[in-house]
């Protein structure tokens, strides 16, 4: 579900969610080729794999963990900060109370879908 209405495809070619795949692709290379211990995005990482789950549906605290690739302390360092910044949202599982899920807030989805329009718009413009 868009906060905003998602731009057209326009020059670039692709959509939001397309868009942030790529973005995912490429900071995956990145970190590959100068290795994860000098190139690390865990919050950007965590809010764009939310962000790309078919329907942005809720995952556990730990399947979003092993999306951002730090150690599993930095990755809930991460995440606490995320909530606490109101760009994420956490709550118990409706299934299992014994695990808590975690996705984005409005404001956290909003801000994303921000940044890649503006991202988007950037490319379009060179």
């Amino acid at each position: 579900m868009y906060v905003s209405a998602p731009p057209d495809k326009g020059s670039i070619g692709l959509d939001r969610v397309e868009f942030a795949k790529l973005v995912i692709h490429i900071l995956r290379h990145v970190g590959d080729r100068l290795g994860r211990d000098l190139f690390s995005t865990a919050a950007l990482d965590m809010m764009l794999d939310l962000y790309v789950r078919d329907e942005h549906r809720p995952i556990s605290l730990t399947n979003l963990s092993g999306a951002a690739a730090v150690p599993e302390r930095t990755a809930l360092f991460t995440i606490n900060k995320l909530v606490s910044r109101g760009l994420l949202v956490r709550y118990p599982d409706p299934k299992d109370g014994r695990r808590v899920n975690v996705d984005l807030s409005a404001g956290g989805l909003r801000l994303l879908e921000e940044c890649i329009d503006e991202l988007m718009i950037m490319i379009t413009e060179q």
